[in-house]
């Protein structure tokens, strides 16, 4: 009596079995000697082994989500020096026209009380600038990866985090792209899966968002049909 693999549940049936005593998948008597594939794992007769994993699509988030805050930052920049404009141009002498001990104390640190108010306004806009190149070491430090068996994304500017999504495990994808978006030819991939870690995740800004959308569908639509990867990792 030989043993094979249910394509079902992927337990061991005897080949006289008419169905199989664990989840009650018929089978085919009379069936052929199980097949074994790489690494001694074995397949029903009928099934094709899966082939090693192979990357198909690469990418990153696009620098153009930077655009807003680089805007941002112009705009705030430009508020900044009117501000401080205003400020010294008719702020210090309306101040100054109070007493004449005001207007003697302004004159006599005039350069003190013009750098101490540019310094003040330089302090307002440094988070602004620090956030702006944070951003784009955050998108640049972010990467997807596809595969037939896998959705990976890795992100992190100083110490890395890795999510990983099995393709047997997608259960539906979203396409997202805003007006300016399509502008820019961007977009985001959004993936619902049944991974108890990671159920939702975003592919944020990236190219082509349409295509990677029907390959991650098509794909997860094909790995669904098996139930064994081989990895080498």
């Amino acid at each position: 009596m030989a043993l094979v693999t249910c394509p079902e549940c992927g337990q061991r049936v005897s080949t006289d079995a008419a169905s199989c005593p664990h989840c009650g998948k018929v089978l085919s008597r009379g069936a052929a000697a199980p097949s074994v594939g790489s690494g001694g794992i074995v397949f029903a007769p009928a099934a094709t082994p899966p082939g090693p994993e192979q990357s198909l699509w690469e990418g990153g988030p696009s620098l153009a989500l930077v655009y807003g805050k680089v805007l941002r930052l112009v705009i705030w920049v430009v508020v900044l020096y009117t501000i401080g404009y205003v400020v010294i141009s008719f702020g210090l002498p309306a101040v100054a026209s109070i007493s004449a001990d005001i207007r003697a104390s302004i004159e006599e640190n005039a350069d003190m009380v013009k750098w101490a108010i540019v310094a003040l306004l330089g302090i307002a806009a440094v988070p602004s600038m620090i956030a702006l190149p944070l951003a784009v070491a955050r998108l640049k430090s972010t990467h997807y990866k596809v595969t037939n068996q896998r959705i990976l994304i890795e992100y992190g500017i100083f110490s890395k985090s890795l999510q990983e999504i099995d393709m047997r495990s997608v259960d539906d994808t979203e396409f997202h792209q805003t007006f300016l978006e399509r502008i820019f030819g961007i977009g985001e991939v959004w993936i619902v899966s049944t991974d108890k870690i990671t159920p939702r995740v975003v592919l944020h800004a990236i190219h082509e968002p349409r295509n990677t959308r029907e390959l991650i569908r098509a794909t997860a639509y094909q790995v669904s049909q098996r139930q064994l990867f081989t990895r080498s990792t």
